[in-house]
């Protein structure tokens, strides 16, 4: 076998630089993977920590998402439940982490591509004067800014909910 050099270098050392980069990507998304273990929330967040640059919630106590404090719509609970259970379904890398359509609630996590950091989106659904009234909390568990990552997905699933036909029915506990 020949070890001839070309202009991109031996063989050999290409192979080792190769090897070298993927045991660098293996071993940030093995930190990622420890530095973010899955949250377990026992109740829906009441705010965004002070100044934050990676969360967003559309409920009260609002931080960006256009100021938002509900989202309201003449549908039942059910049909919002499994709406935000459609969207999220067609998101890609997302999971289902909790879900209770009795308590109106829903936990997801949402990972960015390259180095599968993980966001946490929760939903909450409650019926109010026969509309039901959806709130959103979006926030990254890693880093001081998530570079508008989270405030666009919550526009986003604004959008979608806005924009669905729903069958006018009435939202009953």
């Amino acid at each position: 076998m020949t070890d001839q050099k070309g202009w991109y270098g031996s063989p050999r050392r290409i192979q080792v630089f190769a090897l070298g980069i993927m045991t660098l990507y293996v071993g940030g998304l093995l930190c990622v993977w420890i530095a973010a273990p899955t949250l377990q929330f026992d109740a829906y967040p009441t705010e965004c920590p002070e100044n934050s640059q990676n969360c967003t919630r559309i409920a009260p106590n609002p931080h960006r998402g256009n100021g938002e404090e509900s989202i309201t719509i003449n549908a039942s609970k059910e049909e919002v439940m499994a709406e935000i259970t459609s969207w999220i379904e067609s998101q890609s890398r997302t999971v289902i982490v909790t879900e209770s359509e009795n308590v109106g609630y829903i936990h997801s996590v949402f990972r960015s591509f390259t180095w599968r950091f993980p966001d946490d989106m929760l939903f909450h659904v409650e019926c109010d004067n026969g509309s039901a009234v959806i709130w959103v909390h979006s926030e990254a568990r890693l880093g001081a800014s998530d570079l508008g990552v989270n405030d666009d997905r919550a526009l986003s699933f604004n959008d979608h909910i806005n924009s669905t036909e729903w069958t006018n029915s009435t939202c009953e506990e």
